[in-house]
């Protein structure tokens, strides 16, 4: 059996309260992605999500600025490739005006209610917001309890 190529893949999960940061993607339909791109040879996943987090909307950041939340595996057996994503979790303040750079993959970032992101991201950065966000649900109800 041939081994799968494995790809690492950093997402940023910038936070403002309810809002998360989307980049919009220039595609029909409408699809939303989170910020970050692949791993280079000898980087780091933080290196990485800096890196890109620069050049697609010029903000930067520094280790200190993130915090590792969780990572997702997914097998795409019909490229054989293993795609690992790692998650990060940034609430530094990153205006509200933030501006695209990379206008041939993006239309535009977006600040908007997590809530209504979910439709438009992927499977698993889906996933990962869900569930970030359901900490505080679950949260508040056991206060509620209480």
């Amino acid at each position: 059996m041939k081994a799968l190529k494995k790809i690492d893949k950093s997402r940023l999960i910038a936070i403002d309260e309810d809002k998360i940061l989307v980049l919009e993607k220039i595609s029909v339909p409408k699809k939303y992605s989170l910020g970050g791109g692949i791993k280079k040879k000898n980087g780091t996943d933080f290196q990485s999500l800096i890196r890109k987090s620069f050049v697609e909307i010029g903000v930067q950041l520094k280790k200190k600025d993130l915090n590792y939340f969780i990572s997702q595996k997914k097998v795409a057996k019909k490229d054989e490739r293993e795609v690992h994503k790692h998650y990060f979790i940034t609430t530094k303040a990153i205006s509200k005006e933030v501006k695209v750079q990379e206008t041939h993959k993006f239309k535009e970032a977006l600040w908007i209610p997590w809530y209504y992101a979910l439709e438009y991201l992927d499977k698993e950065d889906r996933k990962v917001v869900n569930l970030y966000f359901d900490q505080f649900k679950q949260l508040a109800n056991k206060k509620q309890l209480i």
